[in-house]
């Protein structure tokens, strides 16, 4: 379901060119992507909470917030970014990241930013794609786009 902004873009990136590539990885943006974060989020807390792992339910029950609520806090937080992995027609995954600075305390040395990835989810139909194509790469140079310097992974389902 894209909005009519997102049909206009997308129309207009198939006249301008041939996609040089059917998925893209950019950094969240508008209303449609934070609903469908939330939703994406939510399939990945339903598979972590059957292996046991219930934080993000424990954490949204706590603030009282109703789901999408709870993740658009999580989103808007300023220590805190998310990206998202998409075709023409849907967005299809996401990558939660806290954003910290590295060298803030040493007046010798330029501050660099580094991103520490919390969670990262792609939908099932996906995961094949996503490892046949250089998704990390494309993860990678989005990051580098948003000025951070450094990337850490602190996942503990990366099977997911």
């Amino acid at each position: 379901m894209l909005s009519e902004t997102q049909k206009k873009l997308r129309d207009i990136c198939k006249a301008s060119s041939e996609l040089a590539s059917k998925y893209n990885v950019r950094a969240l943006e508008s209303k449609y992507d934070k609903d469908r974060v939330a939703e994406l989020w939510a399939n990945l807390t339903m598979i972590q909470q059957m292996r046991g792992n219930s934080h993000w339910t424990d954490e949204s029950t706590k603030s009282g917030l109703k789901w999408s609520e709870y993740v658009f806090k999580l989103i808007k937080t300023r220590t805190y970014r998310v990206i998202v992995f998409e075709t023409v027609e849907e967005i299809f995954g996401f990558a939660y990241m806290q954003i910290a600075p590295l060298d803030a305390n040493n007046p010798k040395r330029k501050t660099k930013t580094k991103a520490i990835i919390k969670e990262l989810y792609l939908e099932p139909a996906y995961r094949k794609q996503a490892r046949d194509m250089e998704m990390a790469e494309m993860m990678r140079n989005c990051i580098n786009d948003m000025g951070i310097d450094f990337v850490e992974f602190d996942v503990e389902d990366l099977d997911i």
